[in-house]
């Protein structure tokens, strides 16, 4: 295969998935610039090791394992490294949106954002971007019943951090007046 006809096949492939690729970037890192540079990160390993696909179909959850990795691997070892200087802190622009523009999406980014990177992670994968269980199962490794319970969890704990309550299930009364006992 030339080198102009792999590139075809594999933007053949990227192209269903890059808009979500690119949204799953943007919820992990939460912020445009980092997402882009993981967005590109991910693009060139996947361009790397695009010969060791066997299965195209399976180039969704390869790609999203490739930036599921290279998130951990990047961003999330980063903040070990170093103390914080607070003058350099006071200048990073914000990437807090203005009051006035803030909209449920941003309550609701805000709220994925305080949970624990797996849970995130395994939301983001199967709300956001539909990808089932197996495939997440295959990004994250684990069990199927591992990813459900995550999903579970994330979404428990998304649902506390937005305030929004679930009311108790009413039980049903039952008149035991005129049911005969044995």
């Amino acid at each position: 295969m030339t080198d102009t006809e792999r590139q075809e096949v594999f933007l053949e492939l990227l192209r269903p998935h890059q808009k979500a690729l690119e949204r799953f970037c943007l919820h992990m890192t939460r912020d445009r610039e980092s997402a882009l540079d993981l967005l590109q990160d991910t693009l060139l390993v996947a361009w790397r090791y695009f010969d060791s696909v066997r299965d195209h179909a399976a180039f969704k959850s390869w790609v999203f394992t490739i930036c599921s990795n290279t998130f951990k691997r990047k961003f999330t070892r980063s903040r070990f490294l170093g103390l914080v200087d607070e003058e350099v802190v006071e200048t990073l622009p914000s990437t807090e949106p203005h009051p006035d523009t803030m909209t449920d999406n941003v309550i609701i980014r805000t709220a994925l954002a305080k949970l624990p990177p797996k849970y995130r992670e395994a939301l983001v994968l199967f709300e956001l971007n539909g990808l089932s269980v197996d495939e997440i199962r295959r990004i994250q490794g684990g069990t199927a019943s591992a990813v459900k319970l995550r999903l579970m969890r994330g979404r428990t704990m998304l649902a506390k951090a937005l305030g929004v309550r679930k009311e108790p299930e009413e039980r049903p009364v039952f008149d035991t007046s005129s049911t005969p006992l044995l």
